[in-house]
């Protein structure tokens, strides 16, 4: 996927120019999400003046497709996810999924893995996915057979009769990517998936998602603050103060910063001129070596110096750094518009 330069967006003008991904012509009919200058405000409330969330968000992702939304918390990941799967309206714009601009014509053909569990704690786990597939009609031996596949799919056949509140944190997300797969979507939404997983549960559920993207050629659209997600798709968008940053491949956008970068764990700006400005993110200092020489003797006269520093290629988070000044994990909570599952709405 080749890269264009985008100095449109106020970011854009303040951070230097930005990477964006060419995308197909409107017309491809193999989009399965189309986004086109997509606004929303939330309203003034007490104590809480009025905030303009997105800031005319443009996106097209094709089928098969995995794209990683890549921001800090407050970026306006969350408040997208919500807008796409029908939680809010969009103050303008246009949302489309499959051609179809109406949540309640296109809302079958998306799911969605919430930051928050989905399932019903005081359900068994088959009686959750019983209960989902009554909502998207399916009924009897179809039901049940495709219960039985999401199951043995989940390794989670020996755990049907258990209750949800009493599964562990990977077994719970495990449940829930069944529920959320159990009608066979076109899109799946992901925002912020594996928040609160231990690492070996975080990595058997990416693993999952991806070998049913790769089987079954879903379109899969993640929000997360995690640079490794975001490494594993196929695309990174960067979401910065509800505007888009850089679209591309991260292998690529990762070249756009050069070779090698360094990166200084101290206050003060380090006195060493490596070629390129230092920037101030988060509590380090980060520049950009221009060849593997100068990396040489850049460690050289850091390591002379006694200062604590690392050298090696450049990260999402580099590149992110470099085009908002902003660092990636700066802050992180569970947004204020972060998707969890309203009462009484499954997927």
């Amino acid at each position: 996927m080749a890269l264009d330069v985008n100095t449109h967006s106020e970011d854009a003008r303040r951070a230097g120019p930005s990477l964006h991904a060419k995308s197909p012509a409107p017309s491809s009919p193999h989009a399965v999400l189309d986004l086109a200058d997509l606004r929303f405000s939330y309203p003034a409330a007490r104590g809480r003046t009025a905030h303009e969330a997105l800031k005319g968000i443009s996106i097209r992702v094709n089928q098969g497709e995995s794209v990683a939304l890549l921001g800090p918390n407050g970026s306006g990941k969350s408040t997208l996810m919500r807008l796409i799967c029908g939680l809010m309206r969009p103050a303008s714009g246009r949302l489309a999924v499959d051609g179809l601009t109406d949540p309640a014509a296109f809302r079958a053909r998306l799911s969605v893995v919430f930051q928050t569990s989905a399932l019903d704690p005081h359900l068994t786990v088959e009686e959750n996915l019983r209960c989902q597939a009554g909502l998207y009609g399916l009924r009897g031996a179809a039901a049940g057979a495709r219960i039985e596949e999401e199951l043995e799919r989940a390794a989670l056949a020996d755990r049907r009769t258990t209750l949800v509140k009493a599964l562990s944190g990977g077994l719970k997300r495990r449940a829930d990517l069944a529920r959320a797969l159990l009608h066979r979507p076109r899109l799946l939404l992901l925002d912020e998936p594996t928040v609160g997983l231990d690492p070996a549960a975080r990595q058997s559920f990416l693993n999952a998602i991806e070998a049913r993207r790769r089987d079954e050629g879903m379109t899969l659209l993640m929000s997360t603050h995690l640079i490794d997600e975001a490494d594993r798709c196929d695309r990174a968008v960067f979401i910065h103060e509800g505007r888009i940053v850089a679209d591309g491949p991260p292998s690529e956008l990762r070249r756009s910063l050069g070779g090698v970068f360094v990166t200084v764990h101290s206050a003060e700006q380090p006195a060493i001129d490596v070629g390129s400005p230092w920037r101030r993110i988060g509590s380090h200092w980060s520049a950009a070596v221009d060849d593997d020489d100068g990396g040489a003797a850049t460690a050289a006269a850091l390591a002379s110096a006694h200062v604590a520093f690392t050298l090696a290629p450049p990260t999402l988070a580099d590149v992110f750094a470099s085009f908002t000044g902003a660092a990636l994990d700066a802050g992180w909570t569970h947004d204020a518009g972060a998707t969890s599952a309203p009462t009484g709405t499954v997927s």
